[in-house]
């Protein structure tokens, strides 16, 4: 199988509307916040790049499209830890790497971006309260390295499963 990897802006999201697959966002924060995350308590987030990493396997709001675009929504409900954490002013998802599959591979993908990117676990159980794989948490610190889109779209190919789709947010 050859993989084909496309680079696309924001504004092409709708379009995976009833695909399913895995997908990481690229999240920087633009300086230190101190946020309540649900049952987590209240956090500091240092400032840096991100990665979180989350499935979408259904049709509707759970496809690639419909989870996605909640993501880049301000004004939700705030269900899910990355919800509280996106809805700062000084969060912004820079990107978004996105493998089309129909195979559960949040964690396994979760997994490989941490042995491969060795990054630090900011907060214990983000996004992983529910893991049954050991992960410590579903939220990755990278730093300050702004070459991270380009390392998690090559940890994205080393899976070699599916199309892989990166999504920048300048791109036209």
């Amino acid at each position: 199988m050859k993989l084909k990897v496309k680079v696309l802006g924001f504004s092409e999201i709708p379009k995976l509307k009833g695909i399913s697959g895995v997908y990481t966002l690229i999240i920087l924060v633009r300086s230190a916040i101190r946020v309540k995350i649900g049952g987590l308590g209240k956090k500091k987030v240092e400032r840096g790049y991100y990665a979180y990493t989350g499935s979408a396997l259904g049709n509707g709001s759970s496809s690639l499209a419909g989870r996605i675009s909640r993501h880049l929504r301000i004004e939700k409900r705030k269900r899910w830890h990355i919800d509280h954490l996106l809805c700062s002013k000084e969060v912004k998802i820079e990107a978004i790497v996105a493998m089309v599959t129909a195979r559960k591979m949040e964690c396994e993908i979760n997994q490989h971006l941490i042995s491969t990117l060795e990054p630090s676990i900011p907060i214990l159980s983000f996004g992983s309260s529910d893991c049954r794989a050991g992960c410590k948490s579903h939220l990755l610190y990278l730093g300050s390295d702004n070459n991270v889109v380009s390392k998690i779209a090559e940890a994205y190919m080393q899976k070699k499963e599916g199309e892989i789709l990166v999504f920048l947010s300048h791109q036209a």
